[in-house]
């Protein structure tokens, strides 16, 4: 018996045990996060590269992948704000301290609110200083601003700027989740971990 708990509350909670268990992303939502990360770190190597290119064709061929993959993720972010809203989000494990179930969340926004904001960034900036973007070498896209090359460095230093904020919060959010598995030995990581099923991690209830 469980004293002071109903029987209600406690299959609710999964017994006389507090548990860690809950059900994972979606498959859906788990390709896209990792799909999200992998184009992510391909544009930054492609960026990073750009500057030690053996040729102008080179460059050239760096900075038009640089830009396919940040247009791509600009696409699919909205994408998977979308699919979020209809599927399935686990919730913050139980006994979670408030203040990191707010840098959770503040995490998180930000982490959406710069996936959108650094390609348009990038993109503004490009157009700005009058440059053709190409796509994948056969997309071209149209020019939406008029040439401005003074605006368009200052663009592009805060282009700079807002990818390592950009990796700096991935780097935060990984951590958390390493945190998360192998310290509070909970379910977060694994719930985005395709093909993992999330493990219990079982406390005594005081």
């Amino acid at each position: 018996m469980t004293t002071g708990t109903s029987l209600s509350d406690t299959i609710a909670r999964g017994g006389p045990y507090r548990s860690a268990e809950r059900p994972g992303y979606s498959r859906v939502m788990q390709a896209i996060h990792w799909t999200t990360l992998t184009l992510l770190l391909a544009a930054c190597f492609a960026a990073w590269m750009i500057d030690g290119a053996a040729s102008r064709d080179q460059a050239a061929r760096l900075v038009m992948l640089h830009r396919s993959l940040g247009m791509t993720i600009l696409l699919l972010t909205p994408i998977r704000l979308a699919i979020r809203q209809r599927t399935r989000v686990p919730s913050l494990p139980a006994g979670l301290p408030a203040v990191q179930r707010i840098a959770a969340r503040v995490t998180a926004i930000l982490l959406y609110a710069l996936l959108g904001l650094q390609p348009v960034l990038g993109l503004a900036a490009s157009q700005l200083h009058g440059d053709r973007i190409l796509l994948f070498g056969s997309i071209a896209l149209p020019a939406w601003l008029p040439a401005n090359k003074p605006l368009a460095h200052q663009i592009f230093q805060l282009h700079g700027w807002t990818a390592l904020a950009l990796l700096l919060l991935i780097g935060l959010h990984a951590t958390a989740a390493l945190y998360h598995h192998f310290v509070r030995k909970d379910a977060v990581l694994a719930g985005m971990l395709p093909g993992v099923r999330p493990r219990t991690a079982r406390r005594r209830v005081p």
